[in-house]
């Protein structure tokens, strides 16, 4: 205590070596936290970018010209992306053609366009899956909503002009035979195959919606993809997805996801590539995202390989102030010393006088600080212990420096 006190005294003896040490210590204290704070509002901002700017992907063709509607995805790619931790809002459809009826495989091997009363048939995961539905333009059937779109049972909803053309209402059950499309030889023609017949409850109707250009051909009949997906398991047929897009979980581990996205042997587009109707390539919509987010990593990175030399250009302004200090005060410090106090004491009182001035300039410090920025408690713990241990690092080596002096020396240059 009594060091304390006398460490405070010693403060207000020198007005002025004190002044100018809590003036370099507050100066201090301020750019390291506007550094600091610069640093961790950085990574902040990085941490909350994928929440700012998602990142959606979609499954396309090799050259890049097809997306949805006639583009053959294979099951694995589905299921792949169901399981991939790095997909989210994963939605998908299928294409098929259907026709109202019990049609026989032996009547029929393949069907027309033409020849199927529904040759606009969906099969979805979701509502959001196709741009046309939405819970807005559809009227359920009481007891039913969009969810049962995602179960694995034999409902539909139906576009309202073909509930009228057809003399169908909500609520009734009619036998429907399923087609599902192929493009033989990869060609243009779309060739429709037989697939079963099976019983359907009709539980929704829906009017279009005219919002895209993906609009222009909006579905007729709409069917959950999980019971579609059996029905092609039952029969014994490969499934194809006729469009996939989903949102990238984590956007900061886009090239973990990319990695994972070359193990189902999804591609880059290669806009020179020939046409396909395969699905095996995937655009990334990324560049938005990856260019914000190089900002920050490359700020964050200059930041870091600056900041240890910013804590040694600390301690070394530490040690100069203290050592200049100290210098003047050699006189005072050799009487001290002849008077009988030891010189571990001596250099206490002289280690809790720099280290009040060091206090006083960093209370200063933060409080011009709050004028500028937003002060947080934890980060004026954190700048404030960081300030006073380079600080007092530079000032100790002052010390250990000064207090080899011979005193007989000093005090006979006194005299």
């Amino acid at each position: 205590m009594f060091y304390l006190q006398k460490a405070f005294l010693n403060v207000r003896r020198h007005k002025m070596k004190s002044f100018l040490v809590v003036l370099v210590c507050m100066l201090i204290e301020l750019l390291l936290y506007l550094f600091i704070g610069g640093l961790k509002a950085n990574l902040q901002q990085l941490a909350r970018l994928p929440e700012a700017v998602s990142v959606y992907a979609r499954v396309s063709n090799l050259n890049g010209t097809m997306s949805s509607g006639g583009i053959l995805i294979q099951e694995n790619v589905i299921d792949g992306l169901i399981k991939s931790p790095h997909v989210t809002e994963l939605l998908y459809t299928v294409q098929m053609g259907s026709a109202l009826g019990q049609i026989k495989e032996k009547d029929v091997m393949s069907m027309e366009t033409g020849d199927v009363t529904f040759p606009l048939s969906l099969g979805v995961n979701t509502l959001t899956a196709s741009p046309s539905l939405s819970v807005k333009n559809i009227d359920f059937l009481k007891g039913y909503g969009p969810e049962f779109l995602e179960e694995d049972n034999a409902l539909c909803i139906v576009r309202d002009q073909d509930m009228e053309r057809n003399g169908l209402s909500i609520g009734d059950s009619v036998w429907i035979t399923l087609f599902y499309p192929t493009y033989p030889k990869d060609r243009y023609d779309l060739t429709y195959n037989w697939l079963g017949v099976f019983k359907v409850k009709i539980v929704g109707c829906y009017s279009e919606m005219w919002n895209s250009a993906e609009d222009s051909k909006p579905p007729q009949i709409v069917f959950p993809s999980k019971w579609v997906r059996n029905l092609y398991k039952q029969a014994g047929v490969m499934f194809f997805a006729d469009s996939v897009r989903f949102r990238v979980a984590d956007p900061l581990s886009l090239n973990e996801f990319k990695g994972e996205m070359k193990k189902l042997h999804l591609m880059p587009v290669i806009s020179q590539a020939q046409h396909s109707h395969r699905g095996i390539a995937l655009t990334v919509n990324d560049e938005t995202f990856v260019r914000a987010a190089s900002r920050l990593v490359d700020n964050i990175t200059l930041m870091r390989v600056f900041t240890p030399f910013i804590f040694v250009t600390v301690g070394l302004v530490g040690f100069v102030m203290s050592y200049l200090m100290l210098q003047s005060r050699k006189s005072e410090i050799a009487i001290m010393l002849s008077l009988g106090m030891s010189r571990k004491n001596c250099f206490t009182l002289l280690f809790l006088e720099n280290a009040a001035q060091n206090l006083m300039g960093s209370v200063i410090g933060v409080l011009s600080a709050a004028l500028l920025t937003e002060v947080s408690v934890l980060l004026t713990l954190v700048v404030t212990g960081i300030f006073f241990a380079c600080y007092m690092a530079g000032t100790m080596a002052a010390m250990i420096l000064i207090g080899r002096f011979s005193v007989m020396t000093v005090l006979s240059a006194l005299e």
